[in-house]
């Protein structure tokens, strides 16, 4: 095993990557502490230090991306930017999402995902849309929904080998904003 680097680094952020890196080669149900603390080349001690457990690292990485993601968008000169970008750090991700998906977790991570684009939603409407008012229960109903659908409508994606990303993107944001909605279908709308 390596030693431990003697200069300051994110220790947190070193553990994430390399999770991130196994998940490219092996479901998350074969990768264990141990294997993650000789790849990174740390003890037990500092991992356990750092996270509880796999889950916990997991859990970090989404935070880090939602983060991340939020930040992207809060710079992305147009809506449809912002979703595009989301759409290629999702298909940039597959072979992660995939690992950690078809894990015995894998119901655990959907929620994960589906609590992430939640929150980011969230985040947008309060920056995008500070004067927006809704009662709360219908907010939570909306952002329930959209979330929901945005990750299913992703990983449905990242099933397909010859994914149109901008195609992907340009529905998602049409559905976010309205303009592709059921409701012309009902008898008598026009």
């Amino acid at each position: 095993m390596q030693r431990e680097n003697a200069m300051p680094m994110d220790m947190k952020a070193k553990i994430g990557e390399t999770l991130s890196q196994l998940l490219c080669r092996k479901p998350l149900d074969k990768i264990t502490v141990k294997e993650l603390v000789d790849t990174c080349g740390i003890s037990r001690q500092t991992f356990y230090y750092h996270f509880q457990d796999i889950m916990d690292v997991v859990e970090w990485n989404q935070r880090q991306s939602l983060r991340q993601a939020v930040e992207a968008s809060l710079a992305a000169p147009t809506g449809r930017d912002a979703i595009r970008g989301i759409v290629a750090e999702t298909v940039e991700r597959r072979e992660q999402i995939r690992q950690m998906l078809s894990s015995q977790r894998g119901r655990e991570i959907e929620q994960m995902l589906v609590k992430a684009v939640s929150t980011y939603l969230r985040e947008m409407l309060l920056v995008k849309a500070p004067g927006f008012t809704m009662p709360p229960a219908d907010v939570e109903a909306a952002l329930c929904f959209y979330a929901w659908g945005m990750v299913g409508m992703m990983l449905a994606g990242l099933e397909n080998k010859h994914l149109d990303e901008e195609l992907l993107a340009d529905q998602m944001l049409r559905l976010l904003s309205g303009e592709i909605s059921l409701r012309a279908a009902e008898p008598g709308a026009d």
